[in-house]
């Protein structure tokens, strides 16, 4: 005898023991009335227009403005980040942002749906993602960078925009840096592109424009490319596992490239000791081999030490894509690059780029002479 199975009924107001099946977790509204087959959809929803449709569906929302908008004074320009309601032609969403890069444009949301069957939440969610699904950019937003920092071992990233007047022009690369860059960066910018992972090396004494050029560079690889920056001393405090956690989930949010800038590495960069041993066994795994290979990081670091001070093993045919040293101009290039920005220029034989956007260098008065007598370590009496 053939045993029928009777779907059990549901109804508004009825309530259950239980608020998640099968390990998933369903929302109040859809569990009352029986709605219980849910779609999962995570993309750059557009998530103002879908609450601009719900209109008195909205059940649940939460509204907050982005991170340094300088003016919160008009509370309605707050924009959605998290939302729950009854969609005008049927079913139960829930909204809320889903794990992305900060640096990556647009935000993304996971969607969920709610519906009666299993086919009606089909039909919902491809109604839903023809209408209000924003096409998934295939190149990045515009100049940015994600700032990294290091919280309760935990990494989290802060994106700042660069702006256009922060940028050199790709044309004028020679006029900056002396005759060569332009040539140079024709070189190295292709094999961030091509290669997966590797190591590169800016060195130079302070003020030769080696974190201007780095700013330039991620404006004009912007479009495939996303760059990180952390300090030096915090990388070295970071925990092996959670670099490879947080380089996991930035891959799995966005497929462009990505470039961690390291500046004034020195402690990363010389050879091992017992103070930098660890930091410096992190940094050969990551521009090579196993690891660099599962999590396709480019490595930027720069240095104002010689290169004869980098440990041996970094600077391997194969982990090295390239090393630059940066200089200050001589005092004809100077002249030209002085003329073009329309600033005065400093004297000298030789001047740096951060001189010349000073527009003259510091006058520095020479120490006026102690007479106090002086004893022991340098003990000032009076």
């Amino acid at each position: 005898m053939q045993t029928s199975f009777q779907k059990p009924s549901f109804a508004p107001g009825v309530q259950y023991g239980f608020t998640a099946l099968c390990g998933q977790d369903i929302p109040w509204p859809a569990l009352e009335r029986g709605w219980l087959h849910g779609r999962l959809c995570t993309g750059p929803w557009d998530l103002a227009r879908i609450v601009e449709v719900m209109g008195n569906g909205l059940w649940l929302s939460y509204h907050s403005f982005d991170a340094g908008v300088p003016d919160t004074s008009d509370l309605r320009k707050a924009k959605p980040r998290a939302i729950a309601g009854f969609w005008p032609v049927g079913g139960f969403l829930e909204i809320y942002p889903a794990r992305s890069s900060a640096v990556m444009d647009p935000p993304h949301y996971s969607l969920y749906v709610y519906a009666e069957s299993t086919e009606r939440s089909l039909q919902i969610l491809e109604a839903l993602r023809t209408e209000y699904f924003n096409a998934c950019p295939t190149v990045g937003g515009g100049p940015r960078i994600g700032l990294l920092s290091v919280s309760y071992d935990s990494i989290e990233i802060h994106r700042v925009n660069i702006t256009e007047d922060q940028l050199i022009t790709r044309q004028h690369v020679d006029l900056y840096y002396g005759e060569g860059t332009s040539r140079w960066l024709d070189e190295w910018m292709p094999m961030l592109q091509n290669r997966r992972y590797g190591l590169s090396l800016l060195s130079g004494a302070p003020g030769t424009g080696k974190t201007t050029l780095l700013r330039s560079l991620a404006g004009w690889l912007s479009a495939t490319h996303l760059f990180y920056y952390i300090p030096a001393t915090r990388f070295c405090s970071v925990d092996a596992g959670e670099v490879v956690k947080f380089w996991t989930g930035e891959n799995q949010s966005s497929k462009l490239r990505k470039v961690l800038v390291l500046e004034d590495a020195e402690s990363v960069l010389q050879h091992r000791a017992s103070d930098n041993r660890d930091q410096v066994s992190m940094l050969l795994n990551l521009t090579d081999g196993i690891m660099g290979d599962a999590l396709g990081l480019h490595i930027i670091s720069t240095m104002n030490g010689a290169l004869t001070e980098v440990d041996g093993a970094l600077l391997r045919p194969g982990r090295l894509l390239t090393h630059r040293e940066f200089r200050p101009l001589s005092a004809p290039e100077a002249a030209r690059l002085a003329a073009f920005l329309g600033k005065p220029l400093p004297t000298g034989d030789t001047v740096t780029l951060a001189e010349l956007f000073a527009s003259a260098r510091p006058k520095i008065a020479p120490p006026a002479e102690d007479t106090r007598r002086k004893m022991g370590f340098h003990t000032v009496t009076n």
